[in-house]
């Protein structure tokens, strides 16, 4: 569901118009041990990956299998399994070859393309300027439906990022 935005953009330094990750920041991903012992190693994993968070298309598909380990109940003791040693992995790579994103410019036609299902919703800022993404609650998951879903993803996109960009730039 492509919308449609059209802005002059204006006041960007030359030097900005391509966002890249800072190295210390990939390289401190990329030494992070595959396993992970405990819940606060996988925060401090995930809190580490989330800096990184607006350069990886599909956050939210990685970050899903670990929601379990975070829950805060008697019954959800530790339990590192292989697919989390996977999913780390993967997001050590997807880390590893970062895509260059850049920053509209004058003139450029930007486009929101959102995609939510029952777990998970995404968007993209076309130019490539940022990914967002997110996992639903269990009770957004089970009682929204899927237009509902569909229009929570475009608000999330709106409220990170694009509604500032907008008002600085729309004038």
């Amino acid at each position: 569901m492509p919308i449609n935005f059209r802005s002059k953009c204006g006041d960007f330094d030359a030097k900005l118009t391509h966002p890249k990750m800072q190295d210390h920041i990939v390289e401190k991903i990329r030494n992070f041990p595959d396993v992970l012992k405990d819940k606060k190693h996988l925060q401090n994993f995930l809190g580490v990956v989330n800096f990184a968070g607006i350069f990886i298309k599909d956050l939210a598909k990685y970050r899903k299998d670990f929601r379990p380990l975070l829950k805060e109940t008697e019954s959800s003791k530790w339990k590192e399994e292989e697919i989390h040693t996977q999913r780390v992995r993967e997001l050590k790579q997807v880390c590893s070859n970062l895509p260059k994103l850049a920053i509209p410019q004058d003139y450029d036609e930007l486009v929101v393309y959102t995609d939510a299902n029952n777990y998970r919703w995404a968007t993209v800022l076309m130019k490539n300027c940022r990914y967002t993404g997110g996992l639903f609650t269990e009770q957004q998951a089970q009682v929204w439906h899927i237009n509902e879903k569909e229009f929570f993803a475009v608000w999330k996109v709106l409220r990170n990022g694009l509604y500032s960009y907008l008002l600085k730039n729309l004038h």
